[in-house]
Order: C-alpha cells, then structure tokens, then sequence
C-alpha cells in the first residue's frame, strides 16, 4: 500500500504542531514534536516506498520532493530582507550557500540553523536520504540504514565532536528515522484497540510534559521521540485493522498534502503578519489559517506542477536514445 490516510492525516496534525509551536513564539512547547512525528514518519515512508527504488532514482525523487521549494523560500527570505522588510534577518554569501546545500553551520546566535531555520530539519532528512540509498545500492536499505544510523548516534555520544556538521549529523533524533523504518518492517502493529491506546499513552505523555513546560534537548529522543513513535505506529494500527475515519478527517489529508508547504511557508506569514498587523489571539489564530490557506495554493500550484516537470525531464533524459 503506498498511499495510507493516516499517514496523510499524521503529516498534517505535525505540521499544525509546528506552525503552534512558532505561532505561540515557543509557549506551545509540545508543538514541537510535531517534528519527531515527521522524522518517524518519513522513516515509516523509506522502509515503505524507497525500498522499491533504485538508488539512482531514490534520489532523483528526494531532490525533486525537497529542494525547489526550499530554495525557493530561502531565495525569497534574502531577496526581500535587502529591501528591509527582515529587520532581524542578515546573511553572507557563506551562509546562503551552506543553506541551499544543506550543509550545517553554526549562525550567529550559536545553533545549527539554516537560514530558513526550519531547515536545520532538512539537513537531518537529506543525511537520512543518502545513508538509505548508499544501503540500497548495498542491497539491504533497511538493515544497513538503520545500523549506519544508529553507530553515528554512538559515535556522536563516544567522541562529541564541535563541528556543526558532525554535530547534526550523529544526532540521536536520527533513532526517529530507525523507528520509521521498524514500523514499516518488523514492528507491523494492528489493530483499533491497540491502536487507541498507543495514541491515547502518547498523547497523554506529550501533554504531561507541555503542562511542565519542560524540555531538555539532551533528552528530546526520550521526552518527545518515543511518544512519535507510538502515535505513528497507533494511527497505522488502527489503519490496518481498517478503522481509520478517513472520510472524516479528509480535510486534513488535504492538508497532509500541503505539509511541506506549510512547514516551510508559516515563518514567513508569522513574520509578515506580526510587522503589518502586531500580535495577539486574533492575529495568531489568523495567522494559522492563512498559512494553511498559502499552503495549499503553494501545493497546488508549485510544489506539484514544478515536482511533475521535473520528474517528467529526469524521465526523458533516463530513456535510451533509438
């Protein structure tokens, strides 16, 4: 089954998260997690889809998926911030090109930030990538992916290094990525019942520790890694047990298209919003809609238009000439 309605509905519910999380500036603390869902998710979507592909092909299909609306936004935040409308918002010629080639960096505040700072996810997802399709070319995705996964974690613990890259990339949020993959191969969890209680425990678990307003980074994979898992693996058992309320949650699958879009586009509604119009309930709840809305539009019309022309020109030049 390549396309699964939880899954679609998951992505959505983690991209709302997110757009909580930077909407409140940080007070919905467990908003963030909603990152954790995504890198499970994707995970889920490798020991799913990418099994199937060649590692050539794997490839293509990510760089389509991720870099043109990325670079597009990342083009888009430089060009206007020098007409000033980013008072806060300086970059070098250094900065942008680690950006566009996913390349770590420390900025100036002294995190591994892009600059789209949701980016720094981008960098994860991209290692991730590369590790999956060296294993496929191995001929074991799975199993070799997830063991060169987790030894960078421990080499990540053994040797703490300070440069940024090694930093980001021996980072144990990359156990959320294995966690993906075991969902998707050994661990296959059905069922309604088990499936409720797997959301409900990870559920609770997250809201227990938003009403803390306690977060640790150090302690990220545990705090807020795990209860990813289990949602993603509950939404799946209920899924397989053939009792996800699809048609009632079809708006969020709508939005489950358009997460990309929306976690990559909501910084800059929140910043243009809070410039023209100020801050307050009213403003922030306006806010989400219209990121959900510029989303959509985004989805629509250049996330898939751009993804199906370039798919389309990867396929022309893969033909053998007559």
């Amino acid at each position: 089954m390549t396309h699964l309605n939880s899954i679609q509905s998951l992505r959505a519910i983690a991209a709302l998260l997110v757009v909580a999380f930077h909407v409140s500036d940080g007070a919905f603390v467990t908003g963030a997690a909603g990152v954790d869902i995504f890198f499970v998710i994707s995970g889920f979507i490798m020991g799913t889809v990418g099994v199937r592909e060649t590692p050539l092909t794997f490839l293509k299909k990510r760089v389509v998926r991720i870099v043109p609306l990325y670079w597009a936004v990342t083009l888009f935040m430089c060009t206007v911030s020098l007409f000033g409308l980013f008072a806060r918002f300086n970059f070098e010629a250094g900065q942008l090109l680690k950006s566009l080639f996913f390349i770590p960096y420390f900025d100036p505040s002294g995190h591994i930030w892009p600059l789209v700072v949701v980016g720094w996810t981008l960098n994860l997802e991209i290692l991730f990538y590369a590790v999956f399709a060296f294993a496929l070319l191995a001929g074991m995705p799975v199993r070799l992916s997830a063991a060169i996964l987790v030894l960078l974690v421990l080499g990540g613990y053994g040797f703490a290094p300070a440069a940024a890259p090694l930093q980001l990339w021996t980072s144990p949020l990359l156990l959320e990525f294995v966690a993906g993959l075991l969902l998707a191969t050994v661990l296959q969890p059905a069922g309604r019942f088990l499936g409720l209680v797997l959301i409900t425990l990870a559920a609770v678990a997250l809201a227990a520790i938003g009403a803390a307003n306690w977060f640790e980074p150090e302690w990220r994979i545990l705090a807020w890694g795990i209860p990813s898992a289990m949602i993603v693996a509950g939404a799946l058992a209920i899924e397989r047990a053939g009792a996800w309320p699809t048609r009632a949650l079809k708006p969020l699958e709508a939005i489950g298209d358009a997460s990309y879009s929306l976690y990559l586009l909501h910084g800059l509604v929140i910043a243009f919003a809070h410039r023209l119009i100020g801050d307050g309930l009213m403003v922030n709840l306006a806010i989400v809609v219209a990121s959900i809305g510029i989303a959509l539009v985004s989805f629509h019309l250049f996330e898939r238009p751009v993804g199906r022309f370039l798919g389309r020109v990867g396929s022309q030049k893969d033909r053998p000439s007559a």
